[in-house]
């Protein structure tokens, strides 16, 4: 099982990452830690040893921040970091996004095929988590989605679903319920 030392010595083995990016991802991390000891750390232990953060801008990433978990890459957009967004906060989703990135696919999220319940309900797991101080709305939209979606086959399910990065029990609920899904997500 990883421990949070274990956490630390990968983000100490990362060159790539700066001091203060490092004990901002560790704060996180113990936040994370605190109030889900029971989810595996096996994944961010992995992504965490070849992180890298770039910046880019509004041409190549329109949102304030990108995860891609195929290159293990975190860009932030300078255009828009000083648009209001809470710093913390969007960090805390994107933590998420590596926490979750298993093989290239982030949570429940296969081949893009549930991107944007994926990122509504990594934005309820992040508010939950550390709350969002920003004066900028982040991904209200996919909430909103995402919190009809969670009444309709509860909380359990999405956690679950996106935690394991089983994308097939995330439709086998929606299906319980009567949603037609297409069931490739090959």
């Amino acid at each position: 099982m990883i421990t949070l030392e274990d956490i630390k010595g990968a983000l100490d083995s990362n060159e790539s990452l700066t001091d203060e990016v490092r004990d901002n991802i560790y704060g996180l991390v113990n936040v994370f830690h605190e109030r889900y000891p029971e989810i595996s750390l096996e994944n961010l232990n992995k992504n965490l040893k070849t992180l890298k953060i770039n910046k880019s801008n509004k041409f190549i990433n329109k949102r304030v921040s990108k995860y891609n978990p195929n290159t293990n890459v975190l860009e932030f957009n300078e255009n828009e970091v000083n648009k209001g967004y809470d710093m913390r906060h969007v960090m805390m989703y994107n933590l998420l996004e590596i926490i979750t990135n298993k093989d290239g696919q982030v949570g429940f999220n296969k081949n893009n095929k549930f991107d944007a319940l994926h990122a509504g309900y990594t934005e309820i797991l992040a508010n939950f988590l550390i709350g969002n101080e920003g004066d900028t709305e982040y991904l209200q939209n996919e909430v909103i989605t995402t919190n009809m979606i969670s009444l309709l086959i509860g909380n359990d399910v999405l956690f679950e679903s996106y935690f394991n990065n089983d994308a097939e029990a995330l439709i086998k609920g929606l299906m319980n319920e009567g949603v037609e899904v297409n069931e490739k997500t090959n």
